[in-house]
């Protein structure tokens, strides 16, 4: 897998209106129970990807600060 680093990242406000809104999408014609567990489901992804985030390079190890950007 080819690792792309020192791209456009997207803005935050973006993310998060895509994630409400997908939310609300999946939330149709749920029951409280199913809810919550995808709730749980996304919670430990989330918690997943976030311990995965420590252990992958940064920027600077994958884009010398010499380049303007990298592929």
């Amino acid at each position: 897998m080819v690792r792309r680093c020192c791209g456009s990242r997207g803005e935050g406000g973006d993310l998060v209106a895509a994630a409400a809104a997908l939310s609300v999408a999946m939330a149709q014609g749920r029951t409280a129970e199913e809810l919550e567990v995808l709730s749980s489901l996304f919670n430990m992804l989330g918690e997943n990807l976030g311990t995965l985030a420590l252990t992958a390079p940064s920027d600077e190890d994958c884009c010398p600060k010499s380049q303007d950007r990298c592929t």
